[in-house]
């Protein structure tokens, strides 16, 4: 995910009337230049829930909470900024388009190669506890009787973990230890 551009944020809130949305979750009922109605975030029986259409703002009285069109979103739907501005963008048919910075899709780029990297050597440690080490004999005989021949398990990279509860922790531990970050 990248940013959303403030543009789009100010776009989606001009075409998102705080009335028109908090009313289709809920009715609103006319009270002078505001609207009120019960307050969904608490539990009351006296309408303390505000809606401002010419601020585009809403409060409620009793427990506090007020904002934008955007925080009554994320409080209602219980979701983040970003999956608020999505959701009242696709409200109004406005596309987000999401700018990424090199940094970013460097940083993400460098992260995925890595956990790749420390997917295939924990997957290479696996494989090696059946196929090479001592340990992996229980699991070559169980393997052999299911008709799992070890070429099978070569070309699957079938695995085996030791029954010690902390056998894989050990290995990363070490292999991290002996691990020499790439600097440029």
């Amino acid at each position: 995910m990248g940013t959303i551009p403030s543009e789009t944020i100010e776009q989606i809130a001009a075409a998102n009337d705080i009335v028109e949305v908090i009313g289709a979750y809920f009715p609103l009922k006319r009270a002078g230049a505001n609207f009120k109605a019960l307050c969904p975030f608490h539990q009351e029986k006296t309408p303390s829930f505000t809606v401002s259409p010419s601020r585009q703002t809403f409060h409620c009285f009793g427990c506090g909470v007020g904002g934008s069109v955007f925080r009554f979103a994320m409080d209602y739907e219980h979701t983040d900024f970003p999956s608020a501005v999505r959701k009242l963008a696709a409200r109004v048919g406005i596309t987000v388009v999401e700018k990424r910075g090199a940094a970013d899709e460097d940083r993400q780029h460098e992260t995925r190669r890595t956990l790749l990297k420390l997917h295939g050597e924990a997957a290479q440690w696996f494989h090696e506890n059946l196929i090479k080490r001592e340990v992996g004999e229980p699991a070559r005989q169980y393997l052999k009787q299911r008709g799992i021949t070890a070429e099978i398990a070569k070309r699957w990279q079938l695995g085996y973990a030791p029954d010690e509860w902390d056998a894989f922790g050990g290995w990363a531990r070490a292999s991290r230890a002996h691990h020499v970050p790439h600097t440029q």
